[in-house]
């Protein structure tokens, strides 16, 4: 058996011997496990795991940590910093005001609330942004969806489909434009090639400073 590792998808890939078939699992630490016949071309195995994209997100969404949100809670949310304030009597629904997060309605479901509010502003404000970049290079997006991916912050699909973790909406804003850059990037070039890292340096200028946030600080977001 000789394995091998996807970093682009922290998919990892086995070469079995005696295998006919392409077979996907998810082992017990909770990776994505696909296990190939030894002399299947890995061009093969890369257009199997393209074709199972969507089994695989789901996947790793049944994975993800869950994240809590509690009354007084200080949290940044698309670079505001803000503190989570209940409002019981109030009929507000979710909203920012003055540097906090108001959140109306019974206690129990505070942070359902405030979750679902992150999520909407934050596929809002990439909608807007990811469609303003691929303008700038001459692309389309077909479609957006934001996920709850915490092994990978964004991925584009062959058919211009755009993914994103909502988390980064709880990350500084220059990181989530550095990761909405890459990822619009990828409608250009679907590779990582020096072609690629240019068309990223046009879309965003801070992209040191969001790759060294995201080594220090990404592990507070999954």
């Amino acid at each position: 058996m000789k394995k091998n590792n996807c970093q682009d998808e922290n998919i990892i890939i086995k070469r079995v011997v005696g295998s006919h078939h392409l077979r996907l699992s998810v082992n017990k630490q909770g990776q994505v496990v696909l296990r190939m016949p030894f002399f299947c071309p890995k061009g093969v195995a890369l257009r199997f795991l393209d074709s199972h994209q969507d089994w695989i997100e789901e996947q790793k969404e049944k994975r993800a940590k869950q994240l809590t949100f509690r009354d007084g809670m200080s949290l940044t949310v698309l670079g505001e910093s803000v503190v989570i304030r209940h409002c019981e009597e109030e009929r507000r629904g979710t909203c920012i005001e003055g540097g906090e997060l108001l959140v109306s309605g019974d206690m129990a479901f505070l942070d359902r609330r405030v979750c679902d509010f992150i999520k909407k502003q934050t596929a809002v404000y990439i909608d807007r942004k990811a469609r303003e970049l691929a303008a700038q290079i001459g692309q389309k997006i077909n479609h957006i969806s934001l996920k709850d991916t915490t092994s990978r912050w964004g991925s584009c699909s062959g058919k211009k489909n755009l993914n994103f973790c909502w988390r980064l909406g709880l990350a500084p804003l220059f990181v989530l434009d550095y990761i909405i850059a890459h990822e619009v990037a990828h409608l250009q070039e679907m590779n990582h090639s020096l072609k690629f890292w240019r068309v990223v340096s046009q879309l965003c200028d801070r992209r040191s400073d969001a790759e060294i946030w995201l080594r220090r600080h990404g592990n507070s977001l999954r």
